[in-house]
């Protein structure tokens, strides 16, 4: 996953995998061969052209649209977590008192409970932040 806003020539060049490069010296076969060896054969009509173009465009489109709402879905739910978890802390802290147990627990030891629960719960948010 990509989580950084800039790519860098060198980053795309790996992650392609050398195909782009093989891609280049394909096209330049082809166009050498049509315009200087007269391959007259290897002229391509423009209107499947074009209809296959329409076709990977609508494509390309509505891979878009649903990378795009995935990636909204994730905020909406780190959102969530994120106010649930300011929630429960403050609920930590109202409702871990030594208010039914027998003998109290001094105020030192009900702050180190409330910051271990907290602390915990930071924990688990950032484990599933990945």
């Amino acid at each position: 996953m990509f989580v950084r806003k800039n790519l860098t020539f060198r980053s795309i060049l790996v992650f392609s995998g050398g195909h782009l490069v093989w891609l280049v010296l394909w096209s330049v076969l082809v166009v050498a061969l049509y315009e200087y060896a007269g391959a007259e054969w290897l002229s391509i009509p423009w209107v499947p052209l074009a209809v296959i173009g329409t076709a990977v465009a609508f494509y390309v489109g509505f891979k878009n649209n649903s990378a795009y709402d995935r990636l909204w879905e994730a905020r909406k739910i780190w959102g969530a977590i994120v106010n649930d978890s300011r929630s429960w802390g403050a609920g930590v802290r109202a409702f871990v008192t030594d208010q039914f147990r027998k003998e109290p627990v001094g105020e030192e030891e009900l702050r180190a409970a409330h910051g271990r629960l907290v602390r915990r719960h930071i924990a688990w948010s950032y484990a599933l932040r990945g």
